[in-house]
C-alpha cells in the first residue's frame, strides 16, 4: 500500500473547531501540545450535531489525534463516524472525551477542554542519526512481502548460510531420486499415483493386483531426514519451507504439530497413515490416504518432535525404516510413501537418549541433525536484518520508516531476544514502527523501541 503524502506542515495550528474565535481562544491555551502541525498530534472540538464533512480543513492524514465532544448526550452513531473519518486517515492513536455537563462562558468552556488535554499528549521525541538507512545495505524485490521469502533473506550469512546451502543440497538430492519433468516434480505422476491409492481406499479391497507404483522409486536409506536444533522463533518451520520449495513445490509445507496428538494417538495413526472406506467411525465416506500419501514426493514437517510420547516415537520410527504407509483397515500391500522429513525441536535429544526419554534409534534415522543460532548469537548481522525488515511492509506500515536511529540500534542490540527470537524481533520492530508513526517520525528513536519492548512484556 502506498503511503499517503502528509499535511503535517510545519508552524500550522493543530487544533480544528467550526467556530473560529473557539479555535483561536483554544489555540493560545492548549499550548505546545497542538500548536505545530508537524508534530501530527491533533486536537479536533466537535459542538452539537457536527459531523466530519464540516470540517473543510482537516488533513487527509492524521497521527495522533484527540476528538473532544463538547455538547452531550451524544449519539453514538455520530462518535462512530468520527472514529471511522480520523482512521480513514491512518490515524494510529485515537482518543474521545466528553465534555463534562456543564454551563459556562466561552473562555470557561475553553478551559475545561484544555483540561481534557492535559497529559495527554507525550513530549516530541528527539531526532536521531541514522545506524540503519533503508535500502543502504540491501535492495529487496517486490515479492518481499511474502514473509517466508523476507525472512529467509535475513538468515543468508554466516551459520544460517551454511545451513541454508546443506538444506540446498538435501533438497536436490531428493528431488534427483523422485519422479521428476525436467528440473521440477512430476506432479502427474504423483497424482495418478495418489488417484490408485484413493480408489483402492474407497472400495476396501485389495485384489490381486492392488500394489500402485511410482514411476520412480528412491531406495529408503537414500531419502534424507533433517532434524533442527534451536529455540523457539529461531526459524525452523522457514527452513522446512524452503527445503519444501527448493524440491520445486510452491504450495504450503504440511505441518505436524506433534504435542497436539498427545493423548489423542488414534487421531495421529488417522491423520497421518489414513484409513479405508468404514474403517473409522467419523472419517469420510470414501477413506482418506492420510497426510503422507496426501505430501508424497513433498516435505513433512514434524514440529517439537521432542514432545513425542513412547507411542508416536514408535509409528515414526517404522515408517523411516522402509517409508511405507498402511492404512487402517487396509489389508493389502502397504504404499511406498517417499517424503522428505524435516523435524524440530528445542529439547536436546542427545541427552534425552541417553536417559532413555527418547529413542535413540529414532534419533539415529535422521541422516543431517542441524543447530540454527538464535538472534543473541547473530548481533552482528543486525545491520542486514534490520534493512530487510524495513522493506517489509508487515513489518514497516506502507513503509514510511526510512531509518533506524543510533539509540534505536543499541536497545536493539542490547536487547536479550531468548524467549522468541525472530518473533520477538519482529513484534518488537512492528510497535516501534507505528510509535514512530504516531508521533510523525520518518526514523526510528530509542524510546520507540523501549516502549514496544515494554508493551511486548506487558502483554
Amino acid at each position: 500500500m502506498k503511503a499517503k503524502k502528509s499535511d503535517f506542515k510545519n508552524g500550522e495550528s493543530a487544533v480544528f473547531a467550526t467556530c473560529n474565535e473557539l479555535q483561536a481562544n483554544l489555540q493560545s491555551w492548549v499550548g505546545g501540545t497542538f500548536s505545530d502541525l508537524s508534530r501530527g498530534t491533533c486536537l479536533i472540538v466537535v459542538g452539537s450535531g457536527e459531523k466530519p464533512r464540516d470540517f473543510t480543513n482537516l488533513p487527509t492524514t492524521l497521527a495522533r489525534v484527540l476528538i473532544v465532544f463538547q455538547t452531550t448526550p451524544v449519539e453514538m452513531a455520530m462518535v462512530d463516524e468520527w472514529r471511522r473519518c480520523v482512521m480513514d486517515r491512518d490515524a494510529w492513536e485515537v482518543h474521545i472525551a466528553f465534555l463534562p455537563f456543564y454551563e459556562g462562558t466561552d473562555e470557561e468552556r475553553c478551559k475545561a477542554i484544555v483540561a481534557l488535554c492535559d497529559g495527554w499528549s507525550d513530549p516530541q521525541q528527539l531526532e536521531e542519526t541514522a545506524k540503519v538507512t533503508k535500502g543502504k545495505v540491501v535492495k529487496m524485490s517486490g515479492d518481499s512481502s511474502e514473509r517466508n521469502l523476507a525472512t529467509l533473506l535475513t538468515m543468508t550469512l554466516g551459520a544460517m548460510g551454511d545451513l541454508l546451502t546443506r538444506a540446498e543440497v538435501l533438497a536436490r538430492r531428493f528431488r534427483r531420486d523422485c519422479p521428476s519433468k525436467g528440473s521440477a516434480p512430476d506432479a502427474d505422476a504423483y497424482k495418478a499415483y495418489q488417484k490408485q491409492i484413493d480408489a483402492l481406499l474407497k472400495s476396501a479391497e485389495t485384489g490381486e493386483k492392488a500394489d500402485p507404483k511410482l514411476s520412480k522409486e528412491p531406495s529408503p536409506d537414500a531419502i534424507p531426514k533433517l532434524l533442527l536444533y534451536g529455540d523457539s522463533g529461531v526459524g525452523k518451520s522457514l527452513i522446512a519451507g524452503y527445503v519444501h520449495s527448493r524440491i520445486g513445490w510452491n504450495d504450503r509445507v504440511a505441518r505436524i504439530p506433534i504435542p497436539e496428538y498427545l493423548g489423542k494417538e488414534d487421531m495421529f495413526e488417522y491423520d497421518l497413515f489414513g484409513y479405508c472406506k468404514g474403517a473409522y467411525t467419523d472419517g469420510r465416506a470414501e477413506g482418506s490416504r492420510g497426510l503422507l500419501l496426501t505430501n508424497v514426493g513433498k516435505v513433512v514437517f514434524l514440529d517439537e518432535i521432542g514432545e513425542a510420547n513412547e507411542y508416536l516415537q514408535a509409528k515414526l520410527l517404522a515408517f523411516l525404516d522402509d517409508y511405507r504407509v498402511r492404512p487402517r483397515g487396509w489389508d493389502g500391500e502397504p504404499f511406498y510413501c517417499p517424503v522428505l522429513i524435516v523435524a524440530a525441536t528445542n529439547k536436546p535429544l542427545d541427552e534425552m537418549a541417553k536417559r532413555n526419554q527418547f529413542r535413540g534409534d529414532l534419533l539415529a534415522r535422521f541422516t543431517d541433525r542441524r543447530p540454527i543460532p538464535g538472534l543473541n548469537k547473530r548481533k552482528g548481522d543486525l545491520p542486514f536484518i534490520l534493512d530487510c525488515l524495513l522493506q517489509r511492509p508487515a513489518m514497516n506500515p506502507s513503509l514510511q520508516i526510512e531509518g533506524i536511529g543510533e539509540g534505536a540500534f543499541e536497545e536493539i542490540e542490547n536487547f536479550d531476544f531468548t524467549d522468541g527470537n525472530f518473533r520477538q524481533l519482529e513484534n518488537m520492530f512492528r510497535g516501534a514502527c507505528e510509535l514512530a508513526l504516531r508521533d510523525n517520525r520518518k526514523c526510528l528513536v530509542r524510546s520507540d523501541i523501549t516502549r514496544s519492548a515494554a508493551d511486548m512484556s506487558s502483554r
